[in-house]
């Protein structure tokens, strides 16, 4: 999977999970407003919303029922009390009953009490249910102290002009409570009144005495009427509820209040989920990008490694080397960022190498070329001197040494620009195929032609079986050259050189120049093939420009072959080739 696809991946879970938790939240806030409402519709409304709503917080508990303590505090309020009866008529359940109210009931006395038709001290209400299998039935009784207020007010009341005359105890209880009464005619307009605070009404209309009567949290007011049959006219006791001043209307209602809380809730907490969520979103998506940035401003300053926490830690791995989830979705810009680092650090390392064998090389070949220029301005110096007749001997040896110093300087010059052209990517003019055992016997013996070496001392073990491979004759006849000369010149007289040829795995041959002379130490080893590491000059008893291996491993190279050196102090020397095996002619 690409990073386009993990990140379409991540970014689609995002939003689903983003999706349910306010889908989640909105449930849960809707729950919570319809619970509202109905606790605000069964202040009003107790003997049907707030019998359902109890019914429906019913808990059972260890076999016993336990009852919502916010509604039966609303019993409490409204001066009211509650039962519940089992089948039989027993009561099983009773808050706030008086003492005039049975303990029990049968299914005539029951409905009788319930329908008006018998006495009962109480206005009764009864609710019948069924909750998980189990019915309920409750009785809730209500005897209102305003009822009985608003009665004594219109027995011992009368209006005297605009008004109202009330005993002197019924006006302390209406003061104290800041209460007021109102006398209305058949039409509603006021006829008198007491206590009346300004802002009440002059005049209720069919509509706005029932609704305030109903309603009374949207009024601010809670309102009792009693109409009198025998003269048409209303009496109205008016009481501010909590909280409220006479004649004061709320600004907003109850049902708006509830809206308003839960519209409120669900934004704060929507909002506080789209904070938390585009934190963590920028945390994951975001972290990452700047370590990736900090990492590349990093390799414009030449570091060539990931960021790392104060333990030391690359910042996209954990303890244990793994890669962090957050860092994973970027898996891709992270592993091409360790390959850009690993390359970038490659390429300085060889860059300083390169500059160090570059100011090495130089310093050696300005030596060997400055040595025999030397001579060469030394000797034509002195036969340009008229102060001495030479000899024509004299003159013979310094001409023979002129020679040779400008033979060694134009072979030096012949190996650097063979070297360049290798290192360019020249490959071999051409190839041919030749069988190595017959071919790598007359090499050697071309290359023992030296004068400089002894004798006997280059030994050839050959394989039984024909073996082939393709070649560019002078090319391998150099290798073959060198590889002699650094065993017989840079080693003790009586070096024995063993050449061999073997075929270690299938399609590929081995030829291995042993000797048995003073081997190499690790550095000298390792730095063998570096061009002109030996420094030597024309002064010491070795041959050649100092190129040799350098120009060897080269050349090997472009022939699809390969070399390398095993050797320790006091052990030898073996330099061992390796050739593709080719396939033999065709018969």
């Amino acid at each position: 999977m690409n990073i386009k696809s993990r990140l379409t991946l991540r970014l689609i879970s995002w939003l689903v999970a983003v999706g349910v938790i306010l889908f989640v939240l909105a449930g849960i806030v809707l729950n919570w407003t319809m619970n509202q409402l109905v606790r605000v519709e069964a202040s009003r409304e107790f003997n049907s919303a707030g019998l359902h709503q109890l019914i429906q917080n019913i808990q059972t508990r260890e076999d016993k029922l336990q009852f919502d303590a916010d509604i039966l505090e609303q019993i409490r309020e409204s001066g009211g009390w509650l039962q519940r009866i089992d089948d039989n008529g027993q009561v099983t359940d009773a808050f706030y009953t008086p003492a005039d109210v049975p303990l029990s009931y049968g299914p005539g006395e029951l409905t009788s009490y319930w329908s008006g038709k018998s006495p009962f001290p109480y206005q009764l209400y009864l609710w019948i249910q069924e909750k998980d299998g189990v019915v309920h039935t409750l009785l809730y009784g209500l005897k209102n102290r305003d009822d009985l207020l608003l009665e004594q007010i219109k027995e011992k009341g009368f209006a005297r002009g605009s008004d109202i005359v009330l005993p002197q105890d019924i006006q302390d209880n209406l003061r104290s409570i800041g209460a007021w009464v109102q006398l209305l005619d058949a039409q509603g307009s006021e006829l008198a009144a007491f206590n009346k605070p300004s802002g009440a009404l002059d005049r209720y209309s069919v509509q706005e005495l029932p609704l305030r009567t109903v309603y009374p949290d949207r009024y601010g007011t809670k309102l009792v009427s009693l109409y009198d049959q025998d003269t048409s006219m209303t009496w109205i006791v008016s009481s501010p509820l909590s909280g409220m001043e006479p004649g004061e209307v709320p600004l907003i209602t109850p049902e708006q209040q509830v809206l308003v809380k839960s519209i409120g809730l669900l934004l704060l907490v929507a909002l506080l989920v789209f904070i938390l969520v585009s934190y963590w979103f920028g945390q994951q998506f975001g972290s990452p990008i700047v370590h990736v940035l900090k990492w590349l401003r990093l390799l414009g300053e030449g570091r060539y490694e990931e960021p790392v926490d104060s333990s030391g830690v690359p910042r996209s791995q954990n303890r244990k080397g793994r890669r962090k989830r957050k860092y994973r979705v970027y898996q891709d810009v992270i592993d091409s960022m360790n390959s850009l680092s690993q390359s970038l650090h490659h390429s300085e390392q060889l860059r300083e190498d390169t500059e160090r064998m570059r100011e090495e090389w130089i310093a050696g070949v300005s030596h060997d070329l400055k040595t025999p220029l030397s001579s060469i301005k030394g000797y034509a110096h002195v036969l340009d001197n008229d102060s001495y007749e030479w000899t024509k001997e004299e003159m013979r040896s310094f001409a023979q040494i002129i020679i040779d110093k400008s033979s060694y300087m134009d072979e030096l010059i012949n190996d650097l620009t063979l070297t360049y052209k290798l290192r360019n990517g020249h490959g071999a003019p051409s190839v041919e195929l030749v069988e190595l055992n017959e071919y790598a016997a007359l090499a050697i013996e071309e290359a023992a032609n030296h004068p400089m070496y002894p004798e006997g001392n280059i030994r050839l073990i050959p394989l039984d079986t024909p073996v082939y491979i393709l070649v560019y004759k002078p090319w391998f006849q150099r290798i073959v050259d060198n590889l002699v000369a650094n065993a017989l010149l840079h080693n003790e007289n009586g070096t024995l050189l063993t050449i061999s040829v073997q075929v270690p795995e299938p399609a590929h041959i081995t030829l291995t120049f042993a000797d048995n002379g003073k081997g190499m130490d690790e550095e000298t080893a390792a730095r063998l093939f570096e061009r002109y590491y030996r420094g030597t000059d024309t002064e010491s008893l070795a041959e050649g420009s100092g190129l040799g291996m350098a120009v060897t491993k080269a050349l090997v190279e472009v022939l699809g072959g390969s070399i390398e050196v095993v050797t320790s102090i006091g052990q030898g020397t073996s330099l061992i080739t390796r050739w593709k095996m080719a396939e033999p002619p065709m018969k």
